[in-house]
């Protein structure tokens, strides 16, 4: 039986935040109006990860006027692998996707994701052009691409872009992959691709711009050395077969 037959949303979107009470309205307005106004297709999960400014209240406002929005909180600040788990195992829809409360990729780049999972059970945005976020301060666009490739090569990923804040998952996918994440920090995307790949789950790449968002949560110097000790945690899980799972369990699982 598909959501939409059981009156549950087709499409879930998991929007995690850390004091965003200024860029939150205007993405939620953004995605609000670029959907279907029924609940039946589209959810929009705001993940509240312990901000200390005005995010809930702000989420708590727009939630009142228009039930296509969830809030949910976190009682301190942990991670946004933490948020974005908490986000997925809150959602109810048949496909879900997670993206930037900042607004950096709108509806219309989410659409291509979407449209993706028609062919994959999971599809992550990339950006292929170093031009794209064309007013991003040149450190941050230097800085992206290195840490991409620490994390191809560290973990063995083939994908040009690993840290891009736009993936979709059909909801067994998500099932799937966010039932044995662990890491909390920045570096849960690539844990999610490496566990994709344990488990034999196809991933697409999908050619996605992102614009430039003032006020980025990201610190170049201490979220990177915190983003390559978590790598390497990974690396060593997978080494101790934390996420294995043969591959005719996970086809007969699938066929169920």
């Amino acid at each position: 039986m598909t959501a939409r037959l059981r009156g549950l949303p087709t499409l879930s979107i998991v929007l995690p935040c850390l004091n965003e009470a200024d860029r939150l309205p205007g993405t939620l307005a953004a995605y609000l109006a670029h959907f279907p106004p029924s609940r039946s297709a589209v959810e929009l999960i705001v993940v509240d990860d312990g901000s200390s400014d005005e995010t809930t209240v702000i989420a708590d406002q727009i939630a009142a006027a228009d039930p296509r929005v969830l809030v949910v909180r976190t009682t301190r600040n942990h991670g946004k692998g933490y948020a974005v788990r908490t986000g997925v195992q809150a959602a109810q829809g048949e496909l879900v996707v997670f993206t930037d409360a900042d607004g950096s990729y709108g509806p219309e780049q989410l659409e291509k994701v979407v449209a993706a999972l028609g062919t994959a059970p999971v599809a992550i945005g990339a950006r292929l052009d170093p031009q794209a976020a064309g007013g991003s301060p040149r450190l941050r666009r230097l800085a992206s691409p290195v840490f991409n490739r620490a994390m191809r090569l560290l973990l063995g990923l083939p994908y040009a872009d690993t840290q891009c804040g736009l993936k979709g998952f059909r909801r067994d996918a998500a099932e799937a992959l966010f039932s044995r994440a662990r890491v909390d920090g920045f570096a849960f995307d690539a844990e999610a691709l490496l566990i994709a790949a344990r488990l034999g789950i196809e991933v697409v790449e999908v050619p996605v711009v992102a614009e430039d968002r003032q006020g980025s949560r990201v610190r170049l110097g201490g979220d990177a050395v915190a983003m390559l000790a978590d790598i390497w945690k990974v690396r060593r899980a997978a080494a101790g077969g934390a996420y294995d799972e043969t591959r005719e369990k996970r086809v007969r699982d699938l066929a169920d």
